[in-house]
């Protein structure tokens, strides 16, 4: 009895061309993501300094599927803004003291930009500034605010040893105990833009003069510092050096 034989025959060139034909069929983009424009930045704070606002946020919790490209902070009352290439911080300048402002920040990747965060407010204190001093006679020392307010503005200050420096006929002593008070508050009233601290001088507490000038040529120095401020922010320089002349 004769066997049967049977043979396979394998396509290799038309499983291929199957196989071709399928992939050619799927969309090109099946799996690339889509990119959305980001989330809202969160955490945000607004801090004055001087007669400016400091910004800063937390990163929105998404990015939208593409790295964020900057950051933009806006303000009501003009729509004074910063912006940033991705730092989490700006300075919102030109502000009018005395308004409350709504501060909101938005985020952007190559879609654009996303919603903005929620709003927070900042009410614009004056700010505290000195009347230079320098030389002083005994007279008042005077401070100054960007504004008056309808609330009470409070300041401390205290003072320290003023600086050496010395000219052809004579040198100041750094000698903060020669000046009295060395510590108090002042207070503006409301409606009040300036307000003044007397100090009283004692020249002869000056110690540590130098040996190339007569005793009646050595006068002291003392550096003034206001602390703690209270409905109001300080200047740019809190301190202010008072030399006796």
């Amino acid at each position: 009895m004769l066997g049967r034989r049977c043979h396979r025959v394998i396509v290799p060139s038309l499983m291929a061309a199957s196989v071709l034909a399928l992939v050619a069929s799927a969309p090109a983009d099946a799996h690339a993501p889509k990119i959305k424009k980001p989330g809202a930045p969160t955490g945000v704070t607004a801090i004055q300094v001087s007669g400016d606002v400091d910004v800063s946020w937390t990163p929105p919790s998404s990015d939208g599927g593409s790295p964020i490209t900057g950051y933009r902070v806006t303000t009501s009352h003009g729509g004074k803004s910063c912006t940033t290439g991705g730092a989490l911080a700006c300075t919102v300048t030109g502000l009018t003291a005395g308004r409350v402002y709504t501060v909101r920040v938005r985020a952007a990747n190559v879609k654009g930009e996303g919603p903005r965060s929620l709003p927070i407010q900042v009410l614009l204190l004056p700010t505290i500034s000195w009347v230079d001093q320098f030389p002083y006679s005994g007279g008042p020392v005077t401070l100054t605010l960007t504004h008056s307010t309808s609330s009470p503005v409070r300041v401390d200050f205290t003072t320290s040893d003023g600086p050496n420096f010395a000219l052809r006929w004579g040198e100041w002593i750094g000698a903060a105990s020669s000046f009295s008070p060395s510590s108090g508050t002042v207070t503006f009233a409301p409606g009040q833009t300036t307000a003044t601290i007397l100090f009283t001088v004692n020249p002869t507490n000056v110690s540590g003069c130098s040996p190339f000038f007569p005793p009646q040529n050595c006068w002291p120095s003392a550096t003034v510092t206001l602390v703690n401020p209270a409905n109001a922010v300080l200047g740019p320089t809190p301190y202010t050096t008072l030399a006796f002349s």
